[in-house]
C-alpha cells in the first residue's frame, strides 16, 4: 500500500484539490484509494457537530464509504497549542493512527492531506513531519510558484525532511505561461532533482480557478443574504463602487463575472450595477439595508444581495483574500479544476516512486 502525505510550504496552496485530482487519477488506473485529513483547522457546524467541509466533499466525489470521522478524525478549529501543552496531545496521535488503520484496510493507496502549511503544529508534536513519521508516509511537496522565493521554500522544506520521511518530489502550481515555465523545464527541474526534489508536476496558472461562490462570500463575511433564490453563483472579481456612477459603470462593464462592494445607502450605484449582465453579487457594507427596489430587481436578475457589517475597506480586503484560495465545492468549476491538475502532474511517476508496502 502506498502512503502519500501532501504538504505545502504556504497556506491555501491547493492540497485538497491535488488530493482529489490524484485520487481520481489513481482510481482511473484501478488503484483502490483512501483519503484522510488528520487535523482540520476549518470546520462547519451545519450538522450540529464539527465536520471538515472539504473532507466531506472529497469523500463524496471519490465515492468513498469510510466514516467521515475516520477521514477527518480531529476536526478542531484554529491552533490548539495551548490545549496540547496543558493536557498532552489528548490522544490525538492515537485517534489518527487508529482511523488511518481503518480507512487503509484493503486499499492500494492512501492520500493524506497535511496541515495548513509546513511546520504548523510543530510545537505540539503534530506537524507534517510528525504525521509522516506516525503514518509511515512518503511526502509530496506542493508549492505555489512565485519565482526564486518558491525554490528557497522548497530547499528549506528538504532540509526539514533530511533525517525523516522520504520526499517523492515537488509539484509547482500557478506557474505563469511565460519565461517562467520554460525556466522551470530547462533549468530549475534539474537543479531541484539534483537536490532530492524531482519535479513531478508543473501546473500552469489559470485565471478560471480564481472564483468564490456567493454563498461563501456571505458565510465568510458573516453577512445576511437578502435575496430569495437558492442557486449560488460564482464571482471572479470584486469591484469597489465608490467613485461616482459613471466611473463605476465603466469598471463594471469591463469586468467579467464580478461582485460590487459598496455602501448600503448607495442606491443609484446599486441600480446601475444591476443593469450590467455580468454582475453576480452586491455586497453592501455598513449593515445598512438597501431599498426595496434594489432587492426586487436583484431577485428578478438572480443577483445575490449580501448585507455586511464591516466598512467598505475591511469588506474589500476580506473579499479579495477569498480569491487567494481554491474552494472545493461540487460543480463544473471544480471538475474543470480537477482536470487541470490531473493533466499537469506525472501520475505514473508518482505511483512508481511511492513505496508499496
Amino acid at each position: 500500500m502506498r502512503r502519500l502525505l501532501i504538504v505545502s510550504t504556504e497556506e491555501h496552496s491547493g492540497k485538497s484539490l491535488l488530493s482529489l485530482g490524484l485520487g481520481r487519477a489513481f482510481q482511473a488506473r484501478g488503484v483502490a484509494v483512501a483519503y484522510m485529513k488528520p487535523i482540520s483547522y476549518e470546520v462547519s457546524y451545519a450538522t450540529g457537530e464539527p465536520i471538515d467541509r472539504d473532507a466531506t466533499t472529497i469523500r463524496s466525489l471519490l465515492s468513498l464509504e469510510d466514516d467521515v470521522h475516520d477521514i477527518a478524525p480531529i476536526p478542531l478549529e484554529g491552533p490548539f497549542l495551548r490545549e496540547t501543552i496543558e493536557a498532552g496531545d489528548r490522544g490525538f496521535r492515537q485517534r489518527i493512527a487508529e482511523a488511518f488503520d481503518r480507512i487503509s484496510s484493503g486499499r492500494g493507496a492512501v492520500l493524506v492531506e497535511g496541515r495548513g502549511f509546513l511546520g504548523m503544529g510543530m510545537s505540539a508534536g503534530l506537524s507534517d513531519l510528525d504525521l509522516a513519521d506516525l503514518l509511515g508516509c512518503d511526502v509530496l511537496l506542493l508549492t505555489r510558484y512565485d519565482g526564486e522565493e518558491a525554490i528557497d521554500r522548497i530547499l528549506c522544506a528538504l532540509r526539514l525532511f533530511e533525517q525523516g520521511p522520504s520526499v517523492l518530489g515537488v509539484i509547482l502550481k500557478d506557474v505563469p505561461l511565460d519565461r517562467s515555465y520554460s525556466l522551470i523545464e530547462e533549468v530549475l527541474s534539474s537543479f531541484l532533482a539534483d537536490r532530492g526534489a524531482e519535479v513531478l508536476g508543473i501546473i500552469p496558472h489559470d485565471p478560471n480557478l480564481r472564483y468564490v461562490s456567493t454563498d461563501e462570500i456571505a458565510r465568510r463575511l458573516g453577512g445576511r443574504t437578502l435575496t430569495h433564490f437558492d442557486d449560488a453563483r460564482e464571482g471572479r472579481h470584486f469591484v469597489v463602487g465608490a467613485s461616482g456612477i459613471e466611473p463605476s459603470l465603466r469598471s463594471f462593464r469591463r469586468t467579467p463575472e464580478f461582485a460590487v462592494i459598496t455602501g448600503g445607502d448607495q442606491t443609484d450605484l446599486q441600480l446601475a450595477a444591476l443593469d450590467v449582465p455580468e454582475l453576480r453579487c452586491l455586497v453592501l457594507t455598513g449593515d445598512q439595508r438597501p431599498s426595496r427596489t434594489v432587492i426586487d430587481r436583484a431577485d428578478k436578475n438572480g443577483v445575490s444581495v449580501i448585507l455586511a457589517g464591516q466598512n467598505t475597506l475591511a469588506t474589500a480586503n476580506l473579499c479579495s483574500s477569498m480569491l487567494d484560495r481554491f474552494w472545493v465545492l461540487p460543480g463544473p468549476s471544480l471538475e474543470y479544476a480537477v482536470d487541470h491538475v490531473r493533466s499537469n502532474i506525472d501520475v505514473e511517476r508518482i505511483l512508481e516512486k511511492a513505496r508499496d508496502g
